[in-house]
């Protein structure tokens, strides 16, 4: 059986990545909480991008996905309140949510980049952040996903440059 090779935990590279990465997540969040902002938005994309192993290609997805996602609460808030006096909280609730997740399913390979596993996931952690103080702000939400989400995902791809920059310099003056 072939041994696969593993990077050494302590490379050059490694530790610039791992510098400016604590670098950005420190800024994003110095930044976010002196405004007095979520910072969970902003910070879930990031999260998804390392999830999608840092493919670029995949940057709409989880961008606009995900807001589409926040997007969900006001939404199913509405229909709640629409549904409610004829079926009930639970049902309605239950429907919509039914309704969003089998249009995942049936729109996700027509429109990827809005109907994903992203938009069900920042529905799902809007839905939890709604129940805790301060309450729901999903239009803040979006905000702060779409610019702080966007900004933390571009950094951590200007990162990687960063660090291909100095490696190839490195391997170049050998």
């Amino acid at each position: 059986m072939e041994q696969q090779q593993i990077s050494p935990i302590f490379s050059k590279g490694r530790i610039i990545f791992a510098t400016l990465l604590v670098s950005l997540t420190l800024i994003g969040e110095i930044v976010l909480h002196l405004n007095h902002l979520a910072t969970w938005p902003a910070f879930a994309c990031m999260i998804i991008f390392f999830y999608y192993h840092m493919d670029a290609k995949q940057i709409p997805h989880i961008i606009i996905g995900s807001f589409f996602g926040i997007l969900q609460y006001p939404i199913i808030m509405i229909v709640i309140k629409a549904l409610a006096p004829t079926i009930g909280v639970f049902p309605a609730q239950l429907a919509y949510i039914g309704v969003f997740v089998g249009a995942i399913v049936l729109l996700k390979d027509h429109i990827p980049w809005v109907f994903n596993t992203n938009a069900f996931m920042l529905f799902f952690i809007a839905a939890v952040a709604a129940k805790v103080p301060p309450g729901p702000q999903p239009v803040q939400w979006m905000a702060i996903q779409l610019v702080g989400g966007t900004a933390l995902v571009l950094g951590v791809v200007g990162i990687q440059k960063i660090v291909a920059s100095i490696m190839g310099a490195q391997r170049s003056a050998h």
